[in-house]
């Protein structure tokens, strides 16, 4: 507001003081009362613009004149000027007349002392302005004419003085001027500097991604914006803090969850192996074999919790190497096997001689093709199909292709969870720095490589 201010009163305010300012230095400096009272019983014969303006048209009027005329003008103008001098000289360089006759001129004139008569008589004392007669461009046309008046009689206030006057008001203008852009731009620089250290805060974030608080200035609108700024980071802070402790109580639930569920699942697995050693009818046997089989889920359910809790918490042990990829699918595949029969599923498997070598994790990767293959069982029983080969795209890019022709994970299923087994796969994969992509189209055709490939067949 501040600078609002000066700037509205700036110039009503300065500009009558700078003519005040000039005024005021203008009679102290240059005008001196005694010097007043001694001129002002002289005669005064205005500006030398004006004396200089009458001599130059006496002269262009003189074209042509004789000498006699001539000397009738400088007769008339010395009776108006009594105290100049005034003289004129022909076209041969010779002085005709001057006035009053006792004054100091020389008889000839040459060029050279021409010359440096008019330098010696510029902005001097006295007062001298020299035409050329009949208004030639040479004085050796038809001579020239000569007038000198003692600057005394003229304006008693020299204009240099005038001039000087003038010079010190614009100084003191450019101070007052210079002040306020002084403070304009040190008010302005105060805010940008505080600006960028709120964008600097706001900008650049801690470990936790998250920005930190930034030191507050004074209590106007950046400052509160200051507070408000810190006011959020804290909150932000305290929102991440209780966002952990939920996600710890939430492992720490899974965890302990999983090993307490596993051990009575084992009691009673061993239960139902000895049940299955009496004399059973073959509803009972069926039905012992659906026990056998849903608890064959919940246990693979809870080892799917226990390693997406692992993998989330970064708790996951790996051990990466270069391994040969196709010797463990060829492994995995032939475990799978007799489980494929007997959903009589037709079995494709086409891969190469040659070694695919990936850094990978050996029992994890193992762990990506037991989920990947369970649900094909799952899932697309109905297709009756299931293949497994390589891929080989762009740039020399190798990738693992598994399809079946069941009806897609998109299809409602009678054994579809909640997708548990594919979120543990994608986070294995991406520790080994694998992407798996799917294309749902006649069936489901999973694709893992290293990088985001060309999908069509």
């Amino acid at each position: 507001m501040l600078i609002v201010v000066i700037a509205m009163v700036l110039l009503p305010i300065v500009l009558p003081l700078t003519f005040l300012v000039s005024l005021a230095i203008s009679s102290l400096l240059f005008h001196s009362p005694a010097k007043e009272l001694v001129e002002t019983d002289l005669p005064n014969y205005g500006s030398g613009i004006a004396i200089e303006r009458m001599w130059h048209q006496e002269a262009l009027a003189l074209q042509g004149k004789s000498s006699a005329d001539k000397d009738q003008v400088l007769q008339r103008v010395h009776e108006k000027y009594p105290e100049a001098t005034l003289f004129w000289v022909d076209s041969d360089g010779r002085t005709q007349l001057k006035l009053p006759q006792a004054s100091e001129v020389p008889e000839y004139w040459s060029t050279e002392k021409v010359v440096a008569y008019m330098k010696q008589a510029l902005d001097s004392d006295p007062f001298t302005t020299v035409a050329i007669i009949g208004g030639g461009e040479q004085p050796t046309d038809e001579g020239f004419m000569v007038l000198e008046l003692p600057r005394k009689y003229m304006n008693h206030t020299p204009s240099s003085n005038n001039n000087e006057s003038r010079f010190y008001g614009m100084y003191f203008f450019m101070v007052i001027f210079g002040l306020f852009l002084l403070l304009a731009y040190w008010f302005f620089r105060d805010i940008q500097k505080r600006l960028r250290l709120l964008e600097f805060g706001m900008t650049v974030t801690g470990k936790d991604g998250l920005p930190a608080r930034i030191i507050e200035g004074r209590p106007d609108e950046i400052g509160r914006l200051e507070q408000a700024f810190n006011h959020m980071v804290d909150a932000l802070h305290d929102s991440r803090r209780k966002e952990q402790e939920e996600e710890a109580l939430r492992k720490n639930l899974i965890s302990n969850l999983s090993h307490d569920l596993r051990t009575p699942l084992t009691v009673l697995g061993g239960q139902l192996y000895s049940f299955r050693k009496e004399p059973l009818s073959p509803a009972g046997k069926e039905t012992l074999e659906l026990m056998e089989g849903k608890i064959n889920d919940l246990g693979g359910l809870i080892d799917h919790l226990l390693s997406y809790n692992l993998l989330t918490s970064g708790r996951y042990s790996m051990k990466l190497e270069e391994l040969d990829v196709l010797r463990i699918v060829r492994m995995s595949a032939a475990a799978w096997y007799p489980l494929w029969e007997k959903a009589g599923m037709e079995i494709h498997i086409e891969l190469p001689e040659e070694p695919l070598i990936w850094r990978i994790d050996e029992q994890g990767f193992r762990r990506v093709l037991d989920n990947l293959f369970q649900n094909t069982i799952r899932h697309a029983r109905s297709g009756g199909y299931i293949g497994i080969s390589v891929l080989h795209g762009e740039a020399g890019k190798t990738a693992l292709v598994i399809t079946d022709h069941g009806p897609g994970m998109s299809a409602e299923s009678p054994a579809k969870g909640a997708g548990l087994g594919l979120q543990v796969v994608d986070l294995l994969l991406r520790e080994m720095g694998l992407v798996r992509q799917a294309v749902y189209e006649n069936g489901t055709r999973v694709v893992i490589s290293h990088d985001i490939i060309n999908m069509g067949r």
